[in-house]
C-alpha cells in the first residue's frame, strides 16, 4: 500500500498541458496506470490510440471536451469518459478556465510514456469516416447505487456493462460513515477528489499502526492483497462529502 499525491508524479510529454504520471511501472504498478493532467484555456492532450487499453478519464475541476478528430464532445467535473481499446480519442480544454484531469489505464500502455503517442501537429490519428463512436460519458452521480454499502457507493465502469479491463467506482461519505477496503486479487487505486478521511492500513498493531489524514488530491495505490479501513471524522468545507473514485484493475489472476 503506497500513498501518493495526483502532484507528484513523474513529469511527461503530451501534447501542450502538464501532466504527470502517478500510478505507473516504475513506482511498482503492472495492471493499472493513473495520469493527471491541467491544462489551460486551449491546452489539448493529443489524439491518440491504445491499442490494447481501456482509457477511464474523469473530470476533477473545470471543464473542457473530449475531442474525437472534429467532433467535441463536453465534459464536466463530476463526470468521467469510458473509452475502449482502438478509439481515437485525446482532450481539449474548449473553455476559458484550467481544466483538471486524471485518467486510468489498463493495463499499462508504456507506449504513452515513452512519447509514441505524442503525434505532432497534424499527425494525429483520426476517426475512419462513417464510425460511431462507442465512448460513453457518464455522470458518476448519477450512476447505479451498489446496494449493502455503508455510504453512497456508485458503479460506474465493470464488466458487466461492457468493460474488459477495469472497473471504476464512485464514493461519497458523510461525516462519521466508513468503511473498510477489502483484499481485491489485483492492483486497485482510490483517489480523493474532494474532502478528507482517516485511513489506517490493515492488518497492523497498535504498536506499528499506520495511519492517515488524507485530502483532496491524495492517491492510496493498492497491490493485491492490501488493506485498509476509512473514516470521514471531521466535517469538510461548507458540509461537502468527501469524494473518492475508485478504480481496479480486471486482470484475469491464476
Amino acid at each position: 500500500m503506497q500513498i501518493l499525491n495526483l502532484e507528484q508524479g513523474l513529469f511527461f510529454e503530451m501534447g501542450d498541458g502538464k501532466n504527470w504520471r502517478v500510478v505507473h511501472p516504475d513506482m511498482g504498478a503492472t495492471q493499472i496506470t493513473l495520469n493527471h493532467g491541467i491544462h489551460a484555456p486551449g491546452q489539448e492532450f493529443t489524439q491518440h490510440i491504445h491499442d490494447e487499453s481501456e482509457d477511464a478519464i474523469v473530470c476533477v475541476e473545470g471543464s473542457g471536451s473530449i475531442r474525437q478528430g472534429d467532433i467535441y464532445t463536453p465534459i464536466t467535473a463530476g463526470e468521467m469518459m469510458f473509452i475502449p481499446a482502438g478509439e481515437v480519442h485525446g482532450t481539449k480544454n474548449t473553455t476559458d478556465q484550467s481544466a483538471r484531469m486524471m485518467s486510468f489505464q489498463a493495463p499499462p500502455d508504456m507506449a504513452l510514456y515513452r512519447g509514441e503517442r505524442n503525434h505532432a501537429l497534424g499527425q494525429s490519428p483520426r476517426p475512419t469516416n462513417g464510425h460511431v463512436s462507442s465512448v460513453q460519458v457518464i455522470d458518476m452521480g448519477k450512476a447505479g447505487p451498489v446496494f449493502g454499502k455503508p455510504c453512497d457507493w456508485r458503479n460506474v465502469v465493470s464488466d458487466q456493462k461492457g468493460a474488459q479491463h477495469l472497473s471504476l467506482d464512485f464514493i461519497q461519505l458523510q461525516v462519521g460513515e466508513a468503511f473498510e477496503h477489502q483484499a481485491q486479487p489485483t492492483e486497485s487505486v482510490y483517489v480523493f477528489i474532494n474532502g478528507s478521511a482517516q485511513v489506517i492500513a490493515g492488518e497492523v498493531t497498535p504498536s506499528n499502526e499506520k495511519r492517515w489524514n488524507l485530502t483532496f488530491k491524495d492517491v492510496i495505490f493498492l497491490s493485491a492483497g492490501d488493506t485498509f479501513s476509512l473514516c470521514v471524522t471531521t466535517p469538510n468545507a461548507d458540509n461537502q462529502s468527501t469524494k473518492l473514485v475508485y478504480c481496479r484493475s480486471l486482470a484475469r489472476t491464476c
